[in-house]
């Protein structure tokens, strides 16, 4: 816990520079009170202890000359009773007069009298005549004592007592013991003192340089932070202020000379992305660039286009989400995914077909063409896949409308090259059946050659009508008459695959739609059926109207369609015909994206007895009118 206390603390420290400095301080100012006070302490104590020892040299002064008087006149009761009475003086303890060998000959203390000193100031003082001051343990009657122990040394009138001086130099040794306590509370108060005192000034000092280092270093390093956080939040045209002329001025001036790069080189990559984007915008088929994480870092207009969905949205958005509506990658044994080919299987291309969904869960088929491709992004080089996706049902569209032009071409011919001589043969079987001497039997061979030139006439207009460009507006479409013009373009083939037509249609259906697409439609279902049936059989063409629903059957007896076969027939440039021949694979898809656009539907089924049913349901826009 204590550990876990400590590491937070040193982290929320150093995340900001003044709690350092903080810190700094107050290691500082703790090290030098520290160090300093013991040492300013030991001076004051031995400024004390000089003090009292001058004063005791002073009174051992006095005391020397009342002794030596004392001495002179042998008078050892007055000198007993100075030492007395200087016992009994304030701050003093006690005083004692000894022998050179340490007998106690006068004292203020009464059981010391006749006493040996054997301490080793006594014997210092005796050996080298120097005087000495120390604090020492008393007794239990005095306590600590500041003990000032002071040689008396031999003088010439002194020898006749005392001997010559060169024999004993030393008369007596003067001891006075002062009281400790006193002199202890003036140390330790005046040793307290000086430590407020101390501290006071160093927290002044550090004070000093906290506030001069907030004001020229502190403050402008956060002003430097702030503009540094905000560049980092993609703010580039912040800049730093002028902070004087000193290093942090400079460096705040090379922050707006980066920023300024900065700020060009993201305008210059802005100017090469939209460029870039333009490119691929003027694309027709959709494009988009994947990343190894499947999300997608860039996409043209046709794509977005075809998925329905904003760019804004795309970017960013997993592409299984955006084209598939999946919720996760899709399984590369079920489907050919260009990200799993390309970047783990290591192949250089791939080309497949899938089946895209748009935002509003609509289908459509798509060739999907893809590549690697190495790009610097943000997070460095990485291994992309670059995808070329064409609409299927645009070609669908397109081979359609060179199908009608081609159609129409051959139409216009036929139309000149038949129609014209036809009409000839016409008006001259006309005139001829006007002769009045003309035999029966001819005039029935005129009627049946009349008859037939008409159903020439009549087929080259469907022919007409089938490869006509769609109209830009619908139009009240009469699905009997569609069905029969079908019928009848389709009766040479069928008869020569042994096919019989039927059709049976309910009423007048009509439905609000383009003539042409109508036609395509029932043309395209029609001969697939045709061609389903390769040993003959009968060919349905139904219509009816129910529930506001207006439905187109065409039902054959043919082979039918395998399981397998189901997922695949409305998909583009797939074929598979029963009876051999080669086709194209677009009839059926052409007819699905016709009926998708008439927000129809196209279905089909199995028929019992053989055979396959294909339905158009569409709405009945003119509710049932006949």
């Amino acid at each position: 816990m204590m550990a876990k206390w400590w590491v937070s603390a040193k982290n929320w420290i150093a995340q900001r520079l003044k709690r350092q400095f903080l810190l700094v301080a107050a290691v500082l100012v703790l090290v030098s009170s520290a160090v300093l006070l013991p040492i300013v302490i030991q001076q004051y104590r031995n400024s004390i202890l000089k003090t009292h020892e001058a004063a005791s040299l002073n009174v051992n002064l006095l005391l020397q000359a009342a002794l030596e008087n004392a001495m002179l006149k042998r008078d050892l009761e007055g000198l007993q009773g100075i030492v007395q009475r200087l016992g009994t003086q304030p701050d003093v303890a006690g005083v004692m007069i000894a022998t050179p060998e340490g007998e106690v000959r006068f004292s203020s203390y009464q059981n010391r009298l006749g006493t040996h000193l054997t301490d080793q100031d006594f014997t210092n003082a005796v050996a080298t005549g120097q005087q000495k001051t120390r604090f020492q343990d008393g007794d239990a009657s005095t306590g600590e004592v500041l003990r000032s122990t002071n040689p008396l040394p031999n003088q010439p009138r002194c020898q006749q007592c005392h001997g010559a001086i060169a024999d004993n130099p030393i008369n007596g040794v003067l001891i006075v013991d002062y009281d400790a306590s006193n002199i202890r509370a003036l140390l330790r108060s005046g040793a307290i003192g000086l430590a407020v005192l101390g501290v006071v000034v160093l927290i002044l000092l550090e004070t000093g340089i906290w506030l001069a280092l907030k004001r020229l270093v502190l403050n402008r390093v956060d002003i430097l932070t702030d503009r540094t956080q905000a560049l980092s939040d993609g703010d580039l045209s912040v800049r730093v202020p002028p902070l004087g002329h000193d290093e942090i001025d400079r460096f705040g001036q090379h922050f707006n000379d980066m920023a300024d790069h900065l700020q060009r080189n993201v305008k210059a990559l802005e100017s090469a992305r939209q460029s870039l984007q333009t490119l691929i915008d003027a694309i027709p088929d959709g494009v988009r660039v994947t990343g190894p994480d499947f999300r997608i870092i860039m996409a043209n207009r046709a794509y977005c286009k075809q998925v329905g969905a904003d760019p804004v949205q795309i970017a960013g958005q997993f592409c299984y989400r955006s084209s598939h509506g999946l919720s996760a990658p899709c399984v590369p044994t079920m489907t050919c995914c260009p990200i799993s080919e390309i970047l783990h299987n290591g192949k250089r291309e791939v080309i497949t077909t899938h089946v895209h969904k748009d935002q509003y869960g609509g289908e459509f088929s798509v060739e999907v063409s893809a590549a690697p491709v190495r790009l610097s992004l943000p997070g460095g080089e990485q291994d992309c896949v670059v995808e070329s996706i064409r609409d299927m049902e645009k070609d669908i569209s397109i081979s359609h409308k060179q199908r009608l032009a081609e159609m129409g071409s051959l139409a216009a011919g036929v139309a000149h090259e038949v129609n014209n001589p036809l009409s000839a043969i016409a008006l001259a079987l006309n005139a001829v059946s006007r002769q009045p001497d003309l035999p029966d039997s001819a005039r029935q061979y005129l009627d049946i050659a009349e008859a037939e030139i008409a159903n020439c006439q009549q087929i080259t207009e469907s022919l007409l009508r089938l490869s006509s460009r769609p109209s830009v507006s619908k139009e009240l479409v009469e699905l009997g008459k569609v069905i029969s013009d079908t019928a009848t373009l389709l009766r040479l083939e069928a008869e020569q695959a042994g096919v019989e037509i039927t059709q049976d249609i309910d009423g007048n259906p009509r439905i609000l739609a383009r003539d042409s697409d109508m036609r395509t439609v029932l043309f395209n279902l029609a001969l697939n059926a045709i061609h389903a049936m390769p040993e003959g059989g009968q060919l349905m063409l139904k219509c009816y109207q129910k529930g506001g629903k207006v439905f187109i059957q065409v039902r054959d007896t043919g082979v039918g369609i395998p399981e397998r076969d189901r997922a695949k027939v409305l998909l583009p440039f797939w074929t598979r015909r029963s009876d051999g021949s080669r086709g194209r694979g677009l009839g059926l898809a052409i007819c699905a994206s016709i009926v998708k656009q008439m927000e129809g539907v196209l279905d089909f089924y199995p028929v019992s007895g053989g055979g396959t049913c294909f339905e158009v349901v569409l709405s009945d826009e003119e509710g049932g009118v006949v």
